[in-house]
């Protein structure tokens, strides 16, 4: 156990470091600083105890006078007293000098230092890489100036509560301009206090021997009686109980002595408690304690506490976890092709910490957030599960929770008494899993009574413990009955693409690519063979030394027999996805296959505004489009189409040419068809709504979108096809420009509640969604429903920002200064008009004027 008796361990620190010639001592430093001292003083001192003594290592005892002499010695003092002897008159020599209270204060900041000092080392990320919480920090100053006399970060492992704290305490009292100086603030780990308090010490018995106030006397009643010489509070920060490894009954022990203490503080408000909890101990040592309620009336737990998981530490902010990422030099415009679903998986700080140790350094290649997920989660249960002592229960108690979660078919929790059936060898590894948040544990009843249950802390735990029983199952290999059981049993999901992604990475790392060809030949809908294709490109994108090679993966006629047109969709439409679009052409062998690549590039490049890179797609489309094409299958080249639309948009001017091949679709949709339109005439289909749109011909747009409908009449019952959704949101927008609101808002409203009811087939369509908000935020307008106009249409230009959509966040900042306008919100006026100019400095796009709401439908 550290000793916290002697007061200048950090002063020693930093002498022992100037004597070496070092700013400061590293690991590495400890085995020729050890050579050092043997040659200057000719006493040993071993590497693994300076590594103690400077934090590297946790310390469970005290640092022996041998040591401190030496190292003092080697400063050239005579020994460890003539070294504090030396210093303590350096010390502060103002009017408190004589007080108690200096005394205390001076053993605090040499203790606290030290403390702090150790959990910066042991910190996952390197603490200067860490960023501080704000949230956090409001947490601890409402309870500073609150009557309660306790409180704690509640959160599970891995949730940074202890760099955390660190963050807290420099920012409040260690750094140069901290808070509340005045303050006294003993910051220690519990493994400081832990043993004392095991063996019958109460804490204000040994902050009393720390002071050395004299046999009898007590510093709270001292200062009690001596109120004029408290110069502050007295603030207990103790970080890691939950780490000390004890038995349960002597964990409550120690937490029974803790409450004694924070009872006994009524009487003195200027004595308060700080601890770092783990979400498991809170629930089992507190909450369902009887004494909950009178405790509640010492502890504040903050407006953040959730009484269901026993959390009231938030995870990271999306900026929090950017800046990290900026920190560790991960390049912004990578970052920025993070989808929203991942950056909430960083929000967890383990996960943040597994992403960074593989992304950083020599030879990292899984900078993709689809890559990193599956090496994150793959390390995180190696290591807490399969690495862990106590992995054979751990095992059993993950296939027992799939068993009664029917491998995720019923549904995400289940009951706790059913989980351990009253093993009690289970116990230790199912407390484990809380406490590494594998597992978590929910109060789900209504009633007074408890009744716990169990869940998965993420749905991927579940979907790679699902795919690992499949596997199991089925004998480690990938086959027909394996993969035809999981298509059958699992509905179309983002959970069942999940388990197929797990299967993939499985079938690349065991050399089975039979097994990825029958993945692809399942039944699945288009947006999961859409995501899986995704994961593959991106796994076999040539990336540092991996030079694997998506072609080599299918055999030669594969995507003839399998055209890529099927699987390629609005999902595809995001600017970080560029290189897979690039990988899937060199890997399509079909004609169709290339152009809707082409457009999906061109349209692309459209919505950033990116002029060069749309002249590039536009010269490679018009090499694909061949003249039986016009005649056989659409009334306007595709080619025609796009530019008409970018010649518009560059140069203001119109193509009387191609207007009037656009204004040809009556000759052209006549009659019906039970065939699904092709890939030339979804294109225009889709970018025909467009050029109406621009033209302001609302009459055209919407005789085409009916007429569109009635050619392809099974178009109107698929509600989660793309192009469907498109041709209404082109619908409403005439609707709208005609004068018709009725009608208009009656397909918005329609169109948002597909979006939201099929959320997984649009999660990616993110333009699509956009161009229906701004729809709908027009019909509140002009119905003057000035607040939900401007709520969705600031939603619309939040997506735009998110995903640089430029030319839809353009027309966006448009209508918004229109609304802001008519408010007389100036501010925000302003700011809009401000974008805009941005946006127009960065873009050779100049003609925008007659660009509307729904300014774009592309793709």
């Amino acid at each position: 156990m550290i000793d916290l008796s002697y007061d200048f361990i950090i002063t020693l620190q930093n002498e022992v470091s100037r004597k070496f010639g070092a700013d400061t001592i590293t690991p590495s430093d400890c085995k020729r600083l050890s050579d050092l001292i043997r040659e200057e003083t000719t006493k040993a001192v071993s590497e693994t105890t300076l590594k103690r003594v400077f934090g590297f290592a946790t310390t469970k005892h005290s640092f022996s006078r041998y040591t401190l002499n030496t190292l003092a010695q080697y400063c050239n003092y005579k020994d460890w007293d003539d070294f504090q002897a030396q210093h303590y008159v350096q010390t502060d020599n103002n009017e408190l000098n004589d007080s108690k209270w200096l005394e205390l204060k001076n053993k605090a900041v040499t203790i606290s230092h030290y403390t702090i000092l150790t959990l910066k080392n042991r910190s996952g990320i390197p603490f200067a890489l860490t960023v501080p919480r704000p949230s956090c920090f409001a947490h601890i100053e409402r309870f500073l100036e609150s009557d309660y006399a306790a409180t704690a970060l509640i959160a599970p492992s891995g949730w940074g509560k202890s760099v955390t704290l660190v963050h807290m305490a420099e920012h409040f009292w260690f750094s140069k301009d901290a808070k509340f100086k005045k303050d006294i603030c003993w910051f220690i780990h519990a493994h400081a206090a832990g043993s004392l308090l095991l063996r019958g010490f109460s804490l204000a018995t040994w902050l009393d021997n720390q002071l050395n106030l004299g046999a009898g006397e007590n510093f709270r009643e001292y200062f009690a009686s001596h109120f004029d010489k408290i110069r502050g509070r007295l603030i207990l920060i103790i970080d890691g109980f939950d780490e000390i490894t004890i038995a349960g009954d002597k964990l409550k022990l120690l937490y029974t002595k803790l409450e004694e203490f924070v009872y006994s503080n009524d009487l003195f408000p200027w004595v308060k408690v700080i601890l770092s909890i783990r979400s498991s101990t809170w629930s089992d040592i507190f909450q369902h304690s009887l004494q909950y309620p009178a405790f509640r009336r010492y502890w504040y737990l903050g407006p953040e506490m959730d009484e269901e998981t026993s959390i009231n530490l938030p995870s990271l902010t999306e900026q929090e976890v950017k800046s990290v990422l900026y920190n560790h030099r991960i390049d912004p415009a990578t970052v920025r092709t993070f989808s929203e679903g991942f950056l909430q998986k960083l929000r967890y700080p383990y996960y943040l910490q597994l992403f960074c140790q593989l992304n950083t350094g020599p030879g990292q290649n899984f900078v993709s957030e689809h890559l990193s997920l599956f090496e994150m989660i793959s390390k995180f249960v190696q290591t807490k599960v399969f690495n862990s002592p106590t992995n054979t229960f751990k095992v059993r108690i993950i296939e027992k929770m799939l068993w009664l979660l029917d491998l995720g078919k019923a549904g995400q929790h289940t009951d706790k008494n059913l989980l351990l059936n009253k093993n009690a060898d289970l116990f230790p590894a199912y407390k484990e899993l809380l406490a590494d948040n594998i597992l978590v544990e929910e109060n789900l009843s209504q009633e007074v009574m408890f009744i716990v249950k169990v869940r998965f802390a993420h749905q991927f735990l579940l979907e790679y413990f699902s795919a690992m029983h499949y596997i199991k199952q089925a004998n480690d290999k990938i086959d027909d009955h394996m993969l035809q059981k999981i298509a059958r049993q699992l509905p179309p999901s983002s959970y069942r693409v999940g388990i197929f992604k797990w299967l993939l990475r499985y079938a690349i790392n065991n050399d089975q690519p039979e097994g990825i060809h029958k993945i692809f030949y399942l039944p699945l809908s288009t947006m999961e063979k859409s995501y899986l294709l995704e994961y593959l490109a991106i796994h076999y994108q040539p990336e540092g030394e991996k030079q694997g090679l998506l072609s080599t993966v299918f055999p030669q006629g594969y995507f003839r027999k399998n055209p890529l047109s099927r699987f390629i969709n609005d999902n595809f439409l995001h600017f970080g996805k560029k290189r897979v679009l690039n990988a899937l052409l060199d890997l399509s062998e079909m004609p169709d296959d290339k152009l809707k690549i082409r457009s999906i590039l061109f349209s692309m490049s459209l919505l950033q505004l990116d002029a060069e890179q749309c002249e590039v797609e536009l010269s490679n489309i018009k090499k694909l489009i061949s003249r039986e094409t016009i005649d056989d299958e659409v009334w306007v080249s595709p080619y025609d189409l796009y530019l008409f639309i970018y010649e518009y948009l560059k140069f203001g001017i119109i193509n009387e040419s191609i207007k009037d091949k656009i204004y040809n679709y009556p000759r052209y949709l006549t009659g019906s068809t039970r065939h699904a339109p092709t890939v030339a005439q979804e294109m225009v289909f889709r970018m025909t709504g467009m050029a109406f749109s621009l033209l302001n011909d609302n009459t055209h747009m919407l005789n085409y979108t009916k007429r569109i409908f009635e050619c392809f009449p099974a178009l109107v019952y698929q509600r989660t096809n793309s192009l469907r959704l498109a041709l209404l949101c082109w619908q409403a927008l005439a609707y709208l420009g005609l004068g018709n609101l009725a009608l208009a808002n009656k397909i918005c409203q329609h169109t948002d509640k597909v979006i939201k009811t099929y959320s997984f087939d649009f999660t990616s369509g993110k333009h699509m969604e956009v161009l229906q908000k701004m729809i709908l935020a027009e019909i509140y307008f002009k119905e003057k429903e000035l607040n939900r106009a401007i709520r969705i249409a600031e939603a619309a230009v939040e997506i735009s920002q998110k995903m640089d959509f430029k030319l839809l966040l353009l027309a966006g900042f448009k209508l918004l200064s229109k609304m802001y306008s008519q408010v007389r919100f100036d501010k925000q006026y302003n700011q809009a008009q401000q974008q805009m100019s941005l946006i127009n400095k960065s873009t050779s796009f100049k003609h925008f004027e007659k660009v509307l709401i729904a300014a774009t439908q592309t793709n």
